[in-house]
């Protein structure tokens, strides 16, 4: 979405989960993604350090208003840390089931185990209603501004913008009904970023 907001020319790679080959030897060895290649060939890891890249000059700056930008960094770390903890958790069990490989599946279940524990995946099906009931707690204030601002932080949208669409994309790759689920109110803002996406 960053890219997309900012009019960035770019080419999507999709990696296979149960095999980062390619991804291991152009990083050196790192395997998670996204990663990002730029035209001089500078190999960038984490998405908050593309991000970063990505709003610190030309039209990537006006993502981040030097006015705002304490408050549109904290909303976006916040989306990828306390929002993203609750939000994963539902996507989860629902991701695990789109691999048609059975070692694909078994490799995604054994790493969130290894981090939370055994059986997480499945405890987290089980808990699904209340992590929804989380997430729409979490995500209430922000649909308090969106009720009288198109984005976030105003009448433009921002790396804040951004960052939450990744969240909910997040669900609706899952689950295309999920985002609709912590709240019917998030339709219209999706529509709109999605419109200034495609007009930048």
């Amino acid at each position: 979405m960053v890219l997309d907001l900012i009019g960035a020319h770019y080419q999507v790679i999709d990696v296979p989960y149960g095999d980062r080959t390619e991804l291991a030897e152009l990083t050196g060895g790192y395997i998670l993604v996204p990663v990002l290649v730029t035209e001089n060939g500078e190999v960038i890891t984490d998405s908050r350090n593309i991000c970063r890249k990505l709003t610190s000059e030309g039209p990537g700056s006006r993502l981040v208003p030097s006015q705002i930008a304490g408050p549109v960094w904290a909303y976006a770390d916040w989306c990828d840390g306390p929002l993203e903890d609750v939000m994963f958790r539902i996507a989860s069990p629902h991701i695990r089931r789109q691999f048609a490989r059975a070692a694909d599946r078994a490799l995604f279940t054994f790493i969130k185990e290894r981090k939370f524990g055994p059986a997480c995946v499945d405890q987290w099906e089980r808990d699904h209603d209340a992590l929804i009931k989380k997430a729409s707690e979490l995500l209430a204030p922000t649909l308090q501004t969106l009720e009288s601002e198109p984005f976030i932080f105003g009448s433009q949208p921002t790396l804040a913008d951004a960052a939450l669409f990744g969240q909910l994309t997040m669900l609706s790759v899952a689950d295309s009904n999920l985002p609709s689920r912590i709240s019917e109110a998030f339709v219209p803002w999706i529509r709109r970023l999605e419109q200034r996406r495609l007009s930048t």
